[in-house]
């Protein structure tokens, strides 16, 4: 359809709009229609309040259900995080009553010190969370690729720390490495742990 025949209907729509409705091409209304204005704008005054009053129910039932979806949304994560942040907070109780006097803190040491550090400086994010796990529970002695040769091999935990707190030592770890690191070991813990 060209430009002007879509004008045309557009127009020829319009009237028959007017001629139904009532209204003329100055938009003046016609006799009914205009009755029935006059009748509106009498009644007007005493309606306000009710459309105002209306006006703030709905927007308030807009508000309520808008806050609703958000928070519900948001709580999950929210959850997730409470989580974490807790775990994290026991691992760093662990941690500091059994793994700081031999590991050290969450600053100094260097890659190729043994026992390792466990922060930022340290190699022990370049290992998944299921090497980490059977380390920190059976010890090193039957993992001797994580101590170098002649080293005083490390205990291991399973009858001192629960898996829970295991599991909490190791969120704690990954707290002292830096974001680039904490992505790295996820990748190797996705690609090497399979239990």
């Amino acid at each position: 359809m060209s430009a002007i025949a879509t004008i045309r209907h557009l127009l020829v729509v319009r009237s028959r709009a007017n001629a139904i409705f009532g209204v003329y091409r100055q938009g003046a209304l016609s006799g009914p229609a205009r009755r029935a204005e006059q009748t509106k704008v009498g009644q007007s005054d005493k309606t306000r309040p009710q459309r105002r009053l209306g006006f703030l129910i709905g927007s308030g039932v807009v508000a309520v259900t808008a806050a609703l979806w958000l928070v519900s949304a948001s709580l999950p994560g929210w959850a997730a995080s409470v989580s974490a942040a807790l775990q994290e907070r026991r691992g760093q109780e662990v941690y500091n009553a059994s793994c700081a006097s031999c590991h050290g803190g969450p600053t100094g040491g260097r890659i190729d010190d043994y026992p390792p550090p466990h922060n930022a400086n340290g190699h022990t994010w370049h290992h998944p969370d299921c090497a980490l796990v059977r380390v920190t529970r059976d010890g090193s002695s039957g993992a001797p690729e994580y101590a170098p040769p002649g080293a005083i091999p490390m205990q291991g935990f399973k009858d001192k720390l629960s898996p829970a707190d295991i599991a909490a030592v190791i969120a704690f770890i990954k707290t002292m490495w830096t974001p680039a690191q904490r992505q790295a070991q996820a990748s190797f813990t996705k690609d090497m742990c399979f239990e």
